[in-house]
């Protein structure tokens, strides 16, 4: 049996075109392909991690929101409790009562000067602190049953002092065993004239 060189070279030169066209066919088609695939899913989850982080943001936001509003509604609440400055004698006159109703003597009632300084309103806030000493005379149950309704009050208010001490006068209508007392309390009030009362 005879092998045909010339055939032997056709066959060879076949084989050679197929393995160039898959050669070719996967280095000009399927690489850039691959390229192109693999670039994308790179996009795609750098897109993904960007997403995840605008929905955290945007979660967080909605969140600061909600907490916004509830903090503008505190605040509103504990506007609604501060007297404006014109009703401050109405304040002290409730305060007057309470006394009276718990069988309290008023020997006074004085508003004194703030240094202007108060670790409960911040710099250049509408609210105002007023510092105010009261002097009573009285039994200490009745001074116990007046700082109860004292507390039971609407208003927002701060005792920042009280003295007691037995009552030494010698009047006769004054019972023995009874306590003079002095009081040193803010009450805080809304320095808007144009702001409506507080209900």
């Amino acid at each position: 049996m005879t092998i045909d060189r010339g055939e032997l070279a056709r066959q060879g030169a076949f084989i050679l075109m197929l393995l160039g066209i898959v050669l070719g066919a996967w280095y000009f088609m399927f690489l850039p392909r691959d390229r192109e695939d693999r670039q994308m899913r790179l996009a795609i989850a750098a897109k993904q991690r960007q997403l995840q982080k605008i929905n955290r943001a945007t979660a967080t936001i909605g969140n600061l929101k909600e907490e916004i509003s509830n903090l503008d509604k505190a605040i509103q609440f504990f506007q609604s409790k501060l007297p404006n400055e014109k009703e401050m004698d109405k304040v002290l006159e409730e305060v007057w009562r309470l006394a009276e109703a718990n069988d309290m003597a008023t020997k006074g009632i004085y508003a004194t000067k703030s240094n202007g300084i108060s670790p409960f309103v911040p710099a250049g806030a509408t609210q105002v602190e007023q510092p105010i000493k009261m002097e009573f005379v009285g039994d200490f149950m009745g001074f116990y049953g007046f700082l109860l309704a004292l507390e039971a009050q609407p208003r927002i208010m701060r005792v920042r002092e009280i003295k007691l001490e037995p009552d030494a006068s010698n009047n006769s209508d004054v019972k023995k065993g009874q306590i003079r007392a002095s009081l040193m309390m803010s009450i805080f009030f809304e320095n808007q004239p144009n702001r409506k009362g507080a209900t």
